[in-house]
């Protein structure tokens, strides 16, 4: 799924560090799912928590068997983004996360009707792109516990492995912003508590320690290009 900061194009390096050690049944937990790209890639017992009721209402309802909209209109969208900011129920969480996740621009839930683009002077179908990407995912998802909250509320089974992909330090675009320094306290106590925890950034306080890093093209500014980093609490071993 398209999705501001997803990790579409790295979990396939980061999961076998993640995963090396996994015992049968272990539980492998998303506190910030955001589009799955990453859980949609492990198998087994699995937990996918997310702060955006919408997108986790999404989720359920496709696992369920809805039939949101293939195709999303700018009256539509603007219909129902109108009645996400007024608070209205016109329409229902699933649907209007589909249709804020669908038909915005890079994923940004709600931030600007994406439609039909030009790209290398030909024209894009960012939507219908996004739905086929969602569409493809959803199988692979049957199965998850879809969870939504506070990552500090989510309740995790012993011994877990958690892979947290928060809101980037520094970075823009992301409605639910969090206090960094309590999510790195938090992750240290998740490790005291006898879970396994690896945390996707750009940097990271100095009692943390880089196990994997790429330069990857930032998702946001197209020109510019970040270093990826996958981090472990000094304590964890």
């Amino acid at each position: 799924m398209k999705y501001l900061g997803g990790k579409t194009r790295i979990a396939k390096e980061i999961l076998p560090i993640i995963l090396a050690d996994r015992k049968e049944g272990q539980y492998f937990v998303e506190p910030f799912c955001g589009g799955c790209n990453v859980t949609a890639n492990v198998s087994g017992n699995r937990i996918a928590n997310d702060y955006n009721e919408y997108l986790i209402a999404m989720f359920v309802g496709l696992l369920s068997g809805e039939n949101y909209p293939e195709h999303i209109e700018r009256e539509l969208y603007n219909d129902v983004r109108g009645c996400f900011r007024s608070g209205s129920d016109k329409y229902d969480l699933g649907f209007m996360g589909w249709v804020g996740f669908m038909a915005s621009y890079r994923g940004k839930f709600f931030g600007g009707y994406a439609g039909t683009t030009m790209s290398k002077g030909k024209p894009y179908d960012y939507i219908a792109e996004a739905v086929r990407g969602v569409m493809r995912q959803i199988p692979k998802l049957r199965g998850v516990e879809f969870r939504t909250g506070n990552y500090k509320n989510l309740l995790i089974p012993d011994e877990s492995i958690i892979y947290c992909d928060p809101p980037y330090m520094g970075t823009t675009g992301y409605s639910d912003g969090i206090n960094h320094d309590e999510f790195w306290q938090w992750c240290r106590e998740r490790v005291y508590d006898g879970h396994k925890v690896y945390i996707s950034e750009y940097q990271a306080p100095d009692d943390f320690i880089t196990i994997w890093e790429k330069p990857i093209q930032n998702c946001i500014s197209l020109d510019k290009k970040a270093t990826e980093r996958l981090f472990i609490y000094k304590g964890q071993f």
